[in-house]
């Protein structure tokens, strides 16, 4: 990957008889929260290293219109909030006729807020985006379609609706302890078409698979050091200015108005406040333990490690599952009867769930709370098997040569024997139990993911310390899109084994 002018990869490649003209992309970007930000600064350094390039933004609500009103043309730019009717009409079932995705299963992946409403009136108003953006994709031309983190209803519906129209759907999955991202074609993480495990990828994951057994990485293991580059603006808009775009949106289009978003706004305001009654509740959560050290864990036992909920990581890909009890019960339900389920509450988790899940946890007979503190690694490597739904504990055991298996998808799943299902997960447990995957099968599925991996990473343009709005990672993500592009359009020739990788 370069750093410079990459245009010529999109309009023109070398052959034999010369250059072979290619139809430069049209790229609509979802920017979904401050990742619109982060995706302003890609579009403003690809004006002038890709100007071929055409691009689209899809704003969700309006507020970072005034953003990019002075960078795109208003053809170019999508406010779903003004598209909105305000008012809520009767859902048309046929609309959804060609419908790729599943509707319901879309709706679920809200947090806080649209499920509050009655089920009529999310089915409608879920209608009315997706005629929404259908219309404007077709009449921009988009070519591909950009996502940033998809976590609400709108950005769902906008992945079904790209499949629809056979748009290659670009969703930036982060690699977790591996480092950098990849570009999934789906909201499962699943890898791009074009991976392969060359035989530098494979020398490249013997060496990382020693590292990380020697000292494991951590989940959040971001590749763009400290370069001393200033981060990029922000944009970011006053307390008083948010609260009263909010209340401006609430008087314009009160039918559209979501007091739990509100809310969470207001919350977020005021840190210190927030952190202080988290800590509170962590410290009466933290009593809820059975056992505080791993001298006292069973014989033979499973371990479940909890995830954030509502999250992205479970609401998106693996809706069934975000009342995690489910899952718990799930796998009881599955175990042996000699066997133990050992449940560690996620350390972000601890001050903000309810008491309530911890002591209806502890009722559930064949389950032993952990204190959050255990190391989560060293119950995966005394664990017989590892299970999330799809959390990186699953990832962290396959690399430490671990049994795991995983009840949602993630980009992990498929080499883990794909997505357990709840009728398989009886035989799948006994099965797995004690059966660690071999080297050779670490090392090869490590091979494939890194061949499609990038040095850049796509996190929310306010996140501190994350370094995605410095200038060098805005370069290295533009590159980025343009070589998946590259290499989508090559591993889709006939006889194609793969795209170039890097090495």
């Amino acid at each position: 990957m370069t750093d410079g002018n990459t245009t010529a990869h999109l309009v023109g490649r070398e052959s034999g008889c010369g250059t072979v003209a290619t139809k430069a992309p049209v790229i609509a970007i979802h920017g979904f929260g401050t990742y619109a930000i982060l995706y302003y600064h890609l579009i403003a350094h690809a004006r002038i290293s890709a100007p071929d390039i055409k691009w689209l933004i899809i704003l969700p609500t309006s507020h970072h219109l005034d953003v990019f009103a002075g960078l795109l043309q208003p053809s170019q730019i999508l406010c779903l909030e003004d598209q909105q009717s305000g008012r809520i009409i009767t859902a048309d079932p046929e609309a959804l006729r060609g419908y790729a995705g599943n509707i319901y299963a879309d709706i679920e992946a809200a947090k806080q807020v649209f499920k509050h409403r009655p089920g009529a009136e999310q089915l409608a108003l879920s209608v009315e985006i997706y005629r929404i953006y259908k219309r404007f994709l077709q009449k921009s031309g988009a070519t591909h379609v950009l996502f940033g983190h998809v976590e609400t209803v709108e950005g769902k519906i906008l992945i079904s609706v790209a499949e629809e129209l056979g748009l290659p759907a670009m969703l930036p999955t982060d690699l977790r302890n591996i480092g950098g991202m990849c570009f999934s074609p789906d909201a499962r993480e699943s890898l791009p078409s074009y991976r392969q495990a060359s035989r530098d990828g494979r020398a490249e994951a013997v060496r990382y698979i020693a590292e990380f057994r020697e000292r494991p990485k951590q989940a959040l293991n971001l590749v763009l050091e400290a370069s001393g580059e200033e981060p990029l603006p922000t944009f970011e808009k006053s307390l008083s200015m948010r609260i009263w775009n909010h209340l401006r949106r609430a008087i314009r289009k009160p039918r559209l108005f979501e007091l739990p978003l509100f809310l969470i706004s207001v919350k977020y305001a005021f840190p210190v406040l927030r952190e202080t009654i988290r800590g509170l509740r962590a410290v009466r959560n933290r009593r809820q333990a059975d056992m505080r050290d791993l001298s006292a864990l069973p014989a033979k036992f499973i371990y479940y490690p909890l995830q954030t909920t509502p999250e992205s990581s479970i609401n998106t890909p693996a809706p069934f599952f975000i009342d995690q009890m489910r899952a718990i019960d799930a796998v009881r339900f599955a175990m042996p009867s000699d066997c133990t389920l050992v449940v560690k509450e996620h350390p972000a988790s601890v001050g903000v769930r309810p008491a309530g899940f911890y002591r209806a946890l502890k009722r559930r007979a064949g389950v032993v709370l952990a204190d959050c503190d255990i190391s989560s690694l060293e119950l995966i490597k005394r664990a017989g098997l590892t299970i999330s739904v799809t959390g990186t504990a699953t990832l962290e055991a396959f690399l430490l040569g671990r049994a795991s298996l995983v009840l949602g998808h993630s980009f992990i799943a498929e080499y883990l024997g794909g997505v357990c299902s709840l009728q398989d997960l009886p035989r799948r447990i006994r099965e797995r139990f004690g059966a660690p995957p071999s080297d050779d099968e670490i090392v090869n599925a490590l091979a494939e993911i890194i061949s499609t991996r990038y040095p850049c990473v796509l996190r929310p343009a306010d996140e501190p310390g994350s370094g995605a709005t410095r200038p060098t990672n805005i370069r290295r993500l533009l590159a980025a899109v343009i070589e998946h592009i590259d290499r989508l359009r090559d591993s889709a020739r006939p006889g194609a084994n793969s795209g170039t990788l890097r090495h």
